[in-house]
């Protein structure tokens, strides 16, 4: 595994953007309340390329997801491998793993509730929002997300891609499968914490930033085979 240190300057150049792109996440109010961790099939590590557009703007990072019943997890990486901030959510709840690469615009609770609108089944949103101010409208491959009368967000869903419309917050993200990075995946999601019965365990990760794996050359090869995604 290639292993080179992340230049400081792409590194904060990278962060700066991306705080830009997501700063009116800061505005969003409180997540919806979400599906419980056993009502989603495990899954993982999974690697995925994440798109931000907001204003223009674009940012792309890699995403490495997994779940169990008891555990979810998302490291988010620079695309040359940097390890920028890892959201987790156990029986504490939400929370960002200590020593990000930079403090995030929005909370762990927010990034929480956009992932569980894509990943869990409608049936599972649904029981959760039930009795709240939330709900959800779902045809085919779209989903909205309402809070009362307002729309939330717009999400369009293939076996393959994600695109999630946040309407109040005025960005897009699209999530695209990387299935080609499967060994980078492994690689990143053992260096950001292992399942364990003590949940402090968790928290105790390789916090070196500088440490970058191979992962230019999967991503730019399976770019050029992806499908399109779908627009909102």
């Amino acid at each position: 595994m290639r292993r080179v240190a992340l230049p400081r300057r792409l590194g904060l150049t990278l962060v700066a953007g991306l705080t830009l792109v997501l700063d009116a996440c800061s505005m969003a109010p409180t997540g919806s309340p979400v599906p419980t961790l056993a009502s989603l099939p495990p899954a993982g590590p999974e690697t995925q390329r994440l798109t931000f557009v907001r204003d223009g703007e674009t940012r792309v990072l890699i995403g490495v997801l997994r779940h169990d019943s008891r555990r979810l997890q998302l490291a988010l990486l620079s695309p040359q491998g940097q390890r920028l901030l890892t959201l987790v959510r156990d029986a504490k709840g939400a929370r960002f793993l200590p020593d990000p690469a930079f403090a995030p615009p929005f909370s762990a609770e927010w990034l929480d509730t956009r992932l569980s609108w894509s990943l869990w089944p409608a049936a599972r949103l649904e029981e959760a929002f039930a009795g709240s101010a939330w709900s959800l409208d779902q045809a085919g491959e779209e989903r909205r997300i309402y809070r009362g009368d307002e729309l939330v967000a717009h999400l369009m869903m293939t076996p393959t891609c994600r695109v999630i419309h946040d309407v109040e917050a005025a960005f897009r993200l699209t999530v695209a499968a990387l299935n080609g990075a499967s060994a980078a995946a492994t690689d990143v999601d053992n260096k950001s914490g292992n399942d364990s019965a003590d949940d402090s365990y968790y928290d105790d990760i390789d916090t070196n930033k500088d440490v970058v794996t191979d992962f230019d050359n999967s991503i730019d090869n399976k770019a050029a085979t992806d499908p399109p995604c779908p627009l909102t």
